[in-house]
């Protein structure tokens, strides 16, 4: 059986937060005006790509629900779905998924691609979930007591496993475009072999 949590969280987190730092790189890069013609170039590449990531993470996201009603569910486990899905708080369901989408797709607009405030605004809620918003909260709300100052709590992570991690992404992400691009001059050149 295919694991679509894992899909969906590599979407999630390693591309589209990578193209958040893909993006900081690029505006920094252009800032310097190195090679800015072929930045810009793969730039128009990149934002098609993270629309399409966007996409396919709605498409994914469906196929997960589907298949979890379709072949995982028991016949109780299906009426508390389908109550919902179409209840009173259905939104909850909808609302994050169609939310990321929509994200996604404001990077169509020039307006949007043109600015790194935009971008990065985009990618802060594939980040910050509202489940993620909630375990923030409680965890300071915990730490603000009297009982708490004294305790020392490890992050779990350095600073360079940091600086790692987000190279590894901007990375990802740049390899992913390469190869939609590459594909997709492919592809035209097939098509254009095939008509003459």
């Amino acid at each position: 059986m295919v694991d679509f949590d894992f899909i969906l969280q590599f979407i999630r987190i390693d591309l589209i937060l990578g193209f958040g730092w893909y993006s900081v790189l690029f505006f920094t890069l252009k800032l310097f005006k190195y090679k800015k013609d072929l930045l810009t170039e793969f730039d128009k590449d990149a934002c098609k790509a993270f629309v399409f990531l966007g996409i396919l993470f709605a498409i994914v996201w469906l196929l997960a629900v589907t298949v979890d009603f379709v072949v995982i569910m028991t016949e109780e486990e299906k009426t508390q779905f389908l109550n919902r899905l179409t209840g009173e708080y259905s939104f909850g369901i909808w609302l994050q998924p169609l939310f990321w989408l929509i994200l996604t797709q404001l990077v169509r607009f020039n307006i949007i691609r043109k600015f790194l405030f935009f971008r990065i605004l985009i990618v802060v809620p594939f980040i910050i979930t509202f489940e993620r918003f909630v375990i923030i909260v409680t965890s300071l709300h915990r730490d603000y007591l009297p009982s708490s100052w004294t305790v020392y709590n490890y992050i779990g992570f350095t600073w360079w496993e940091f600086l790692f991690s987000t190279l590894l992404k901007a990375i990802e992400f740049s390899l992913i475009v390469f190869v939609y691009k590459y594909t997709n001059q492919s592809l035209l050149k097939f098509k254009t072999v095939n008509h003459n």
